[in-house]
């Protein structure tokens, strides 16, 4: 099945902390208004899209609520990755917060226990670690199996869905703009197309209508990020938050 898998992070109405706080996480969370003409968009177009589009969610923030009443208004039921280690903190979801998308119809997936390092990279020990301990945290809340998950920060490699496979995972999701899911360990491994704070509702259109340019545009851009990635590794981090730190400071938008 080809899917357009959407990326998104934080929705949520302004004044409500959401998420991650830096310049660098802000980059990633659409105004309520925003997101409710990408939804628009994509409902012109789903009757004609050749691909089956899936709503996701990343992080676990507090506006998860609001998102849902947002989409399920739309029609739509989305998918909500939760990092475990977050649930309860300040600007995250709440155990009974994530009861409540689940018993609403929407899926809870894992986002990795820590949201911290590179999971193409870790340890095997550490690597299982952080999908075991998110996957049975989240059982343990929604009373239900796991069989979702998502990349923190798309650092996706084969030996992620191995280790995903082995905590029951069925499905995991990165950030590699495609529609082409595939099979590894066991997973079917699906892309997704990220949506920042400035991705205009016009893009998303052209997105859910098959358009070849705008998925062309985000396969190569992603090229070179990972490029950049493996050649500065932790440095690209780094010179990334800084770079919004100070347009931030700018008070550029």
């Amino acid at each position: 099945m080809r899917y357009l898998a959407l990326c998104y992070h934080d929705v949520a109405p302004h004044g409500v902390r959401s998420g991650f706080q830096s310049p660098d996480a802000d980059t990633y969370k659409l105004s309520v208004d925003r997101f409710q003409e990408h939804l628009r968009a994509i409902i012109m177009r789903s009757d004609d899209s050749p691909f089956h589009i899936l709503l996701t969610f990343d992080d676990g923030g507090a506006g998860a609520c609001y998102t849902a009443d947002i989409i399920e208004k739309a029609g739509f039921h989305g998918y909500f990755f939760i990092t475990s280690n977050l649930i309860g903190r300040p600007g995250f979801v709440t155990p009974a917060q994530i009861c409540e998308l689940h018993s609403r119809g929407h899926i809870i997936g894992s986002h990795g226990a820590t949201h911290r390092g590179r999971m193409s990279r870790m340890p095997l020990e550490t690597l299982n670690g952080e999908w075991s301990d998110s996957v049975a945290a989240l059982a343990d809340i929604t009373s239900a199996s796991i069989r979702t998950g998502s990349v923190p920060s798309g650092y996706y490699a084969p030996r992620v869905a191995q280790a995903a496979a082995a905590q029951g995972i069925r499905q995991v999701f990165t950030q590699q703009p495609t529609t082409r899911s595939k099979e590894s360990f066991g997973c079917e491994v699906v892309g997704r197309f990220t949506m920042r704070s400035w991705t205009p509702a016009s893009r998303v259109a052209s997105l859910a209508r098959g358009r070849l340019w705008p998925r062309f545009e985000d396969a190569s851009l992603w090229s070179l990020r990972n490029i950049a990635k493996s050649i500065g590794g932790s440095a690209y981090t780094e010179l990334r938050r800084a770079y919004y730190d100070r347009r931030s400071q700018e008070g550029v938008s």
